[in-house]
């Protein structure tokens, strides 16, 4: 009995060194017990700590900052920046032993709307400053993290490198979930595939913190390509005031630019009478179908041509569309490994109640049936011969 007890006891006392990942502590979001100071507009201080997207810190004074000392033996290990008008480059400063002794300890070049900042050390009492003094930005949320292993909700996003398999293309953010439905968690998550998301309209930055939010529910982590601010969001209900506003060579140089820059084998977009009759996705539809071939040609948007070379895109699938090339009718219902069982359409409405703001007017919901079946895509074009029912928007791509 002794040996069992003494073999059992040693087995325990191995157990941590056998298996590290056992004692790996998880970060922890300790913001509620930090000290979070302003340098101004003390009074909008809690909406950068409040649950909404929708209101934020806004700082228009100069070399605005936030000073934050944790809880006594839990250092910080990095935050969480949600920004609310753009990213900003920022300074990460501690406390030195003087009073009022900021020590600069790292920079931090912003590159996303939502992303997480690692501390290059534990800091107890730090502030966070922009580089350019001058500048004026706006926080919609800041969180403070713990030492540990990040938690899955925590966005690491990554540059997107080489090229896509596939490219979404919608107008606005939630248009990727209502209208194309599971494509983005199946292929993305499902398939393994490099999936890029391209928003084209113009939005505020909480929209954009929402559709972040939403992508990475759905397993995306290759950062999307966000509106770059030329094409105002305006309701239109034909294709011709929409282009009006937005300039048709302008829109179609731009969507050539972005075929060039990320290569997609297979584009996605709105259906051609824009779903509900909305002018801006017509426009989008209208503009891929004119720059399949406009990417292609060297001559055409020589700028995006010289820096990225031309593209041909291999296939590109419009939803709702029936033509001779076949039409997709994909079964969102089927479960998904890559997500515990969960259905792609249980993981895109999921993804779509992220974007608060529009979810919380119940006029809009996720269908895969009815009139805007968000199953339902047609071959509109194909390098590589007609669909053979096999509902796979890859058929034929090696």
């Amino acid at each position: 009995m002794k040996r069992i007890m003494a073999l059992c006891l040693m087995l325990a006392l191995a157990a941590p060194l056998l298996c590290p990942s056992a004692r790996a502590e998880e970060s922890r979001d300790i913001t509620g017990q930090c000290v979070i100071r302003v340098s101004a507009y003390k009074n909008d201080k809690d909406k950068m700590l409040d649950e909404s997207n929708m209101t934020m810190w806004y700082q228009p004074e100069k070399n605005a900052w936030v000073e934050v000392q944790t809880p006594e033996g839990v250092p910080g290990a990095g935050i969480v920046m949600r920004w609310g008008v753009a990213p900003v480059d920022v300074v990460i400063e501690r406390a030195g032993e003087a009073k009022g002794e900021w020590i600069p300890v790292q920079t931090h070049l912003a590159s996303y709307f939502t992303e997480y900042i690692a501390f290059d050390q534990p800091l107890s009492h730090f502030r966070v400053r922009p580089v350019e003094k001058e500048v004026r930005y706006g926080i919609i949320k800041i969180q403070v993290m713990s030492e540990g292993d990040l938690p899955a909700w925590v966005q690491t996003w990554q540059p997107f490198e080489d090229k896509a398999d596939m490219m979404v293309l919608v107008a606005h953010p939630d248009d990727e979930l209502l209208y194309m439905g599971g494509v983005i968690p199946y292929y993305t998550s499902q398939m393994g595939k490099k999936v890029v998301v391209m928003y084209v309209a113009r939005m505020s930055g909480f929209r954009l913190v929402e559709a972040l939010d939403g992508l990475w529910h759905c397993g995306v982590r290759l950062y999307p390509e966000l509106p770059n601010g030329k094409f105002r969001d305006e309701w239109c209900s034909s294709l011709k005031k929409c282009l009006s506003i937005w300039d048709d060579e302008k829109l179609l140089d731009y969507v050539t630019e972005m075929i060039r820059k990320y290569r997609p084998d297979v584009i996605v977009t709105h259906d051609v009478n824009g779903e509900y009759g909305h002018g801006a996705h017509r426009a989008c539809c209208w503009a891929v179908q004119k720059c399949i071939t406009r990417a292609a040609d060297p001559d055409q948007s020589p700028v995006s041509a010289a820096q990225y070379g031309p593209w041909q895109v291999k296939k590109a699938y419009i939803h709702l569309y029936r033509g001779e090339l076949g039409q997709i009718d994909f079964d969102w219902r089927q479960p998904l490994s890559a997500f515990d069982g969960k259905t792609a359409f249980e993981v895109t409405d999921e993804a779509f109640h992220k974007h608060r703001s529009q979810a919380a007017s119940g006029k809009y919901v996720v269908e895969d049936f009815g009139k805007y079946d968000n199953s339902l895509f047609g071959l509109y074009y194909s390098t590589v011969g007609p669909d053979t029912g096999e509902n796979d928007m890859l058929e034929h791509l090696e």
